[in-house]
């Protein structure tokens, strides 16, 4: 445990700012990094953390500053140890000091990430790295090798990669062909999610997501994580690919590509793939977050609520993809509805429809598509 005193002033020499952030005090130090920007993201990653069930030992193996780590353990009764590591002796100096800052009792240690969970086993596995996740999910998998269940909690911010503008790479880094179209920002998140669960699968263990998020220039998901081959397999059966008609916005989600032409238009299909066809919310894990939202005085709170509420109304259609109102009448050469007018056609012809957090102008409903093109052309 540390107990290290802050020193007013940083390593030059010059009166150290704080800010705030949550619950805690930062002091920001020179050489280490620290995204103001991601302070919804840390939010929101915060009462989900809360919103999970038992006593959790949290480690946050790229740390930086601490900041996220730090919040999860001061705003979180149900976090039961933090543990923080970086490569950077710069960073843990600087974890230390608001670790000291906040009054925080954690273990902090300079070490290799990788290295640092083979060697290590935690209730929840933070990795927020510059970057993808991707490198770093094998020795995650191996944390975990030993535990009946945990959460893994991944931030990806390659998103030209997984959003499909460097398709190559994608390939390469991810085994998933991905999608540059409308709902290319979910395509992400299921991608992602499809290559932990082969990463994790070979070592028994199944992988399940329950909170998924996209802002910005950046993904989030947390996955659930249990023990046994038979969950290892089923997850794996969870993977398949989507057929996309960049004619007309068709698209079809199946464990195996469809490889015919567009059944609507005729035209010639895009596939994206393999990747997670499933459920991306755990509808009680968003109704604990936001009765917790409620409860704490964050400074973005009323936005917070909108969008968690938008992810339980998405949690509760099951349909893959989203559909954008303005690509819709552009490709289709009509006239642009308005969300709520579109909305309301769908819930009189008898389907569930609701807005969607992934794009403003974009709807998530089960109804077929020669539905909505019909509501779209007339």
């Amino acid at each position: 445990m540390l107990f290290i005193t802050l020193s007013e002033y940083d390593d030059m020499g010059k009166k150290a700012s704080i800010l705030s952030e949550g619950k805690i005090k930062l002091a920001p130090c020179a050489g280490v990094f620290y995204n103001p920007h991601m302070e919804l993201c840390r939010d929101i990653s915060s009462l989900c953390v809360g919103a999970l069930p038992g006593k959790l030992t949290v480690a946050d193996a790229m740390c930086a500053s601490g900041v996220r780590g730090l919040r999860y353990k001061k705003e979180n009764p149900n976090v039961k140890s933090l543990s923080l590591s970086d490569y950077s002796s710069k960073a843990i100096s600087c974890a230390r000091k608001n670790a000291a800052l906040n009054n925080v009792k954690c273990t902090i240690k300079k070490a290799d990430a990788c290295e640092f969970m083979r060697k290590n086993e935690f209730g929840l596995l933070e990795l927020d790295p510059f970057g993808s996740p991707q490198p770093f999910l094998h020795d995650a998998a191996y944390s975990f090798r030993a535990s009946k269940c945990g959460f893994l909690s991944l931030t990806a911010t390659d998103m030209a990669v997984l959003c499909g503008a460097h398709h190559a790479a994608c390939l390469k880094y991810y085994g998933a062909a991905p999608l540059d179209n409308e709902f290319c920002h979910e395509n992400a998140v299921r991608i992602l999610i499809g290559k932990a669960i082969l990463e994790f699968a070979p070592f028994n263990l199944s992988v399940n997501p329950i909170f998924s998020f996209s802002h910005r220039h950046y993904v989030k998901v947390v996955l659930s994580i249990g023990k046994g081959s038979d969950g290892a397999v089923a997850a794996v059966k969870s993977l398949g690919h989507v057929s996309y008609c960049p004619g007309c916005c068709y698209r079809e989600a199946r464990r195996l590509p469809l490889k015919e032409n567009c059944p609507a238009c005729g035209h010639q299909l895009q596939l994206a793939g393999p990747l997670y066809l499933g459920r991306l919310w755990d509808t009680p894990l968003l109704e604990r977050m936001l009765l917790l939202n409620s409860k704490r005085k964050l400074s973005r709170g009323k936005e917070i609520e909108k969008i968690l509420r938008t992810m339980l109304q998405e949690s509760r259609i099951d349909a893959y993809g989203y559909y954008d109102l303005h690509t819709l009448a552009k490709k289709n050469v009509a006239p642009i509805m308005a969300v709520d007018e579109a909305l309301l056609c769908l819930a009189q012809a008898g389907f569930a429809a609701t807005r969607t957090h992934f794009c403003p102008t974009a709807i998530r409903t089960d109804a077929p598509h020669e539905a909505i093109l019909k509501m779209v052309k007339e």
